[in-house]
């Protein structure tokens, strides 16, 4: 038989591992059976240590119900939001079990937590909760970067994230941006990680506040951001011209009416994943309206061992951050742009619905790349022509509010601010200000 000890000399750890439920029967027969341990017994006394470690700092009634199911009931305190909430057992053993569990292990688990430790089960949980699993496969991406494989992040995962203070939080994301030459929106992105990382434990109970939602950072220690020249943000005239007639004369020549994205982009300022996703009755050619209303959206799954499947294509019946559909004036071109279109596919003998089904984002702009090696120019991606056509329009004195319709933005600003430039050349307004102030 065993030596059995008193309540209160039998060490902490002791009990939590005498309790395990993950312990078996298959053991404790074992013992029995070795005439070593008396398993009546053994539980005997782990439940009254059990009851007598509880019932030094339990404050609230056990009780049994009035149930016909004749179940054990008392309360306890939530640490994170000061509310009672109900501890219940089938019996009054398993009542006291569970109020050990909370009192004793539980605080040591969520004490030896980790980043490292909670990354892959966040991960789990961040695509299943996401609107889109590419954003979540851009954050991994970030994770293995910026912390994973990154020494000033070693000690940010391994120590307990109930030790990682503002202060500390603090110097590390300082660091990290001076390192790594930071600017304001590319800190945000990587340090969202930490930040929803920490907003899950809060959510799961493991953590009462989030300190890396409180770090404040003078705006000073981000790398400034100037606005890009319009040589790189946009097409200039010359430029669109040409690249407008070789579009036409590719998908001529090789009957690919994938080229002519290139060009219907351009006439009406959409989204890459726009464009790909329009169908032919979205186009109304008598009221010169197109109605745009899904994309085209690459598709990212998280496989159960935190590696990443193969990308996937999809067409969703939504627009980006859910904005509402909307109906664009369109020009006659992108009329007659559509005609070309379906002559194509007839002579290839193809019925379908959508404009272009069998293209991807990547495809179009490595179209649009050789075109720009072809004619000479700066390649730039099937974005500038978003932002062409917003300049155009903008520098032709088109109403901003009208502009900011077509481009689907929510705020004037961010058409102003983020996609108008000059479409006229510096040689060009040399050109004009000589004239303008001669003497």
């Amino acid at each position: 038989m065993m030596t059995l000890m008193y309540p209160e000399t039998l060490p902490e750890k002791k009990i939590s591992f005498l309790y395990d439920p993950s312990l078996s029967e298959a053991p404790l027969s074992s013992l029995e059976s070795c005439g070593i341990i008396d398993s009546n017994e053994y539980r005997r006394y782990i439940t009254m240590v059990i009851r007598e470690k509880v019932s030094k700092i339990h404050d609230h009634a056990i009780s049994k119900g009035m149930g016909k199911d004749g179940r054990w009931f008392t309360n306890v305190r939530d640490p994170v939001t000061g509310k009672l909430k109900r501890v219940a057992g089938k019996t009054e053993e398993e009542v006291y079990r569970k109020l050990y569990d909370f009192y004793f292990v539980t605080p040591k688990k969520k004490k030896a937590l980790t980043l490292r430790k909670i990354y892959p089960e966040w991960l789990q949980y961040r695509a299943a909760t996401a609107g889109k699993a590419n954003s979540v496969h851009r954050q991994d991406t970030d994770y293995r970067r910026f912390y994973l494989n990154e020494p000033l992040s070693k000690k940010i995962l391994d120590t307990p994230v109930t030790e990682l203070t503002r202060a500390v939080l603090k110097k590390w994301e300082c660091e990290m941006i001076r390192k790594h030459n930071m600017t304001y929106k590319r800190a945000t992105n990587v340090f969202s990680i930490i930040k929803q990382m920490m907003d899950y434990l809060v959510d799961s109970e493991n953590l009462t506040k989030n300190t890396a939602r409180e770090v404040r950072l003078d705006k000073t220690i981000y790398k400034p951001v100037n606005k890009a020249t319009a040589s790189s943000q946009i097409f200039y005239p010359d430029e669109m011209e040409a690249l407008m007639k070789l579009s036409y004369r590719k998908a001529q020549e090789t009957q690919d009416e994938n080229y002519l994205a290139i060009p219907l982009i351009r006439l009406l300022g959409l989204r890459i994943g726009e464009c790909l996703a329009l169908s032919f009755s979205d186009f109304d050619s008598s009221t010169n309206r197109v109605h745009v209303h899904s994309s085209l959206c690459v598709k990212d799954e998280l496989n159960p061992d935190g590696t990443w499947a193969g990308r996937s294509f999809q067409v969703e019946d939504s627009l980006k951050k859910g904005a509402p559909p909307r109906d664009l004036l369109g020009s006659d071109e992108v009329f007659e742009l559509v005609k070309k279109i379906r002559v194509i596919l007839f002579k290839k003998g193809i019925h379908r619905e959508r404009l272009f089904e069998t293209a991807t984002q990547s495809m179009i702009q490595m179209k649009l790349y050789r075109m720009c090696d072809e004619l000479g120019i700066e390649r730039r991606s099937p974005h500038k022509l978003r932002k062409t056509y917003i300049s155009m329009l903008l520098n032709h004195g088109f109403d901003p509010d009208f502009v900011r319709q077509q481009a689907g933005h929510k705020q004037l600003q961010t058409t102003l601010n983020n996609y108008t430039y000059s479409t006229t050349r510096d040689s060009e307004i040399v050109g004009k200000l000589n004239e303008v102030l001669a003497l």
